[in-house]
């Protein structure tokens, strides 16, 4: 009798130990999750404020949440992708972790293509407001008759810059605005010269057209330089991508082989080695044929 006692009591304490255990566990779950709730909520209010202002101000018209997701999505596929080739779940995580970044250097890409575009538009709209100085027009009547003859992007940035300065602003931070925007050396001459005009109140046309001039030579000389620079600019992409599709005609080859690279300690530490040194001879053949004018 005692011992069918002891052995339900030792039962019933198991009962109560498993209990607990459980409910231990499903709240630790529901912690971790409700805090993974959160970090996720916040970083989507970052990247719908760093993202949106991005593509407004790139004037890329995407909505950032579909963004989030698309790439949520791609990270989740590419991660599987490399789970399933090497059997390994940090070669998702790193797979992922890569994915994440692809909007950033997306919205990094288009940026700079813009300002490129832009870059290239300066003369010919200096010397649109120059001639607009020389018809007699004000500098305002001047920049809204640029506005309306010089395509995108140019003119989609003198239209806003005119906007605000509709909108109560005045030229002076309009044109801060401006350079804000368009963090290029040629808009800083180019708002330089405009605000000594407007300041002065006198006739800058002549400045304006001497800054086309040189600002046609210079975006020349750079084109000649892009040119020469090519083939260093192309040997960088090759060597980039050379040990990756190398990589990929192994696997196919002998998938054995390169799951153990993968899949072992020593051999991630080769793939990290071999990506620091491939990320090191990029930058330094970039520095090389980084010429400045």
């Amino acid at each position: 009798m005692n011992s069918l006692w002891s052995l339900s009591g030792s039962s019933s304490g198991s009962t109560w130990v498993l209990a607990a255990v459980f409910a231990a566990a499903a709240l630790g779950f529901a912690v971790l999750a409700l805090i993974g709730m959160r970090a996720a909520a916040g970083y989507r209010r970052r990247f719908d404020a760093e993202v949106g202002s991005r593509l407004r101000r790139a004037f890329v018209f995407v909505d950032s949440g579909r963004l989030l997701g698309v790439g949520a999505v791609l990270a989740s596929a590419t991660a599987s992708a490399a789970i399933l080739v090497s059997g390994n779940v940090l070669a998702g995580v790193a797979a992922a972790l890569a994915c994440g970044l692809l909007p950033r250097l997306l919205l990094r890409r288009l940026r700079r293509r813009r300002e490129g575009r832009f870059r290239d538009q300066v003369p010919d709209l200096i010397g649109l407001v120059a001639g607009g100085l020389r018809a007699g027009n004000g500098l305002s009547q001047a920049l809204a008759q640029a506005a309306a003859e010089i395509p995108p992007p140019a003119g989609q940035e003198l239209q806003l810059l005119l906007r605000e300065q509709h909108l109560g602003a005045s030229l002076e931070r309009c044109l801060t605005s401006l350079e804000v925007r368009m963090p290029l050396e040629e808009t800083r001459l180019l708002v330089a010269a405009l605000r000594i005009g407007a300041a002065t109140g006198g006739s800058v046309a002549g400045a304006l057209d001497s800054l086309a001039e040189t600002t046609r030579r210079k975006i020349a000389l750079e084109g000649r330089i892009r040119a020469l620079t090519a083939q260093g600019r192309l040997q960088a992409l090759v060597m980039g991508l050379l040990p990756f599709a190398l990589a990929g005609v192994l696997f196919a080859i002998d998938p054995a082989s390169m799951r153990a690279l993968f899949g072992t300690g020593i051999g991630l530490a080769v793939c990290s080695f071999v990506l620091v040194s491939q990320a090191a001879g990029i930058y330094l053949i970039r520095r090389i044929v980084a010429i400045e004018v």
